[in-house]
């Protein structure tokens, strides 16, 4: 396979194990790899095409290179040379060769530099490599979904004295972020469940100010006193509980590659959320 190399740039050979002998990969390196990846994977497609597709995997390229540089701290560059790292990473690649801007190339890229966290547990590491897998199926309504459904279901402040106050400063960006692109047809959520990112049962479900209720305690007497509190006191997750009650997200039940995407979107918003706390 033939490659060409700009100046002072250094070639990663993608059919073969990629040996790092240094730490650390510049933009060049990267990109290098990305195309190594794509022309193996698409050989014969006609020049406009590959036009299109070398654009696509350019701009995963950049934003990997991004969220490479800002979790520096915690992670492995060197994992880019293990054949599954490589495997996940092609399927980065062609995810973003095929979709493009319909997908969310940042979130790929994201979940990439998880997969070379340094302090993942197998489970973890094989978890992230099938959200990559998945990403480039959903658009980013699904994605939204699944984050709205994580931030309510199952993600609380553990702070002491927490007050209405808090929950409102929690909710406010999720609200803004992801309420308008949130909202499935049952056939867009069955849609997910055969992907394979959540279970669907339209018959079960929650009251979902019963759920957090019994996260807040302290904060009211019963469930119906919450309620009223939280509208006053805390309207952006009012808004979020009524969306939650009125649409189908308590008949869905994500999984933990479910999990890992809407974590990673919202930590978009909250900074990066440690997943090896949710996956262990």
């Amino acid at each position: 396979m033939k490659q060409e190399t700009g100046e002072n740039s250094e070639a990663y050979q993608a059919k073969r194990d990629i040996n790092i002998t240094h730490q650390g990969m510049d933009y060049n390196n990267v990109k290098q790899l990305c195309l190594d990846l794509i022309h193996d994977n698409f050989p014969k497609l006609q020049e406009e095409a590959m036009k299109q597709v070398n654009e696509n995997v350019m701009a995963l390229a950049g934003e990997l290179k991004s969220e490479i540089a800002k979790k520096q701290a915690f992670i492995n560059p060197e994992k880019l040379a293990q054949p599954d790292v490589q495997a996940a990473l092609n399927e980065a690649v062609q995810g973003a060769a095929k979709k493009g801007k319909k997908t969310d190339l940042n979130l790929l890229a994201n979940l990439v530099a998880s997969r070379i966290d340094r302090g993942n547990s197998d489970l973890l590491d094989i978890t992230i490599e099938e959200a990559i897998r998945l990403t480039p199926k959903l658009t980013r309504d699904h994605i939204n979904f699944l984050s709205v459904k994580h931030f309510v279901s199952s993600m609380t402040i553990q702070i002491p004295n927490v007050a209405f106050i808090h929950l409102e400063q929690f909710a406010a960006p999720v609200l803004a972020a992801f309420s308008n692109n949130c909202v499935l047809s049952v056939p867009n959520i069955q849609y997910l469940a055969g992907v394979g990112v959540l279970d669907f049962n339209p018959i079960f479900g929650h009251d979902a100010y019963d759920v957090q209720f019994k996260e807040y305690p302290s904060l009211a007497e019963n469930t119906q006193e919450f309620k009223e509190k939280v509208k006053v006191q805390a309207p952006s997750l009012n808004k979020l509980l009524e969306l939650y009650e009125k649409e189908k997200f308590s008949s869905a039940n994500l999984n933990s590659f479910g999990q890992v995407i809407a974590l990673t979107n919202l930590g978009r918003i909250f900074g990066n959320i440690d997943l090896k706390i949710w996956i262990n």
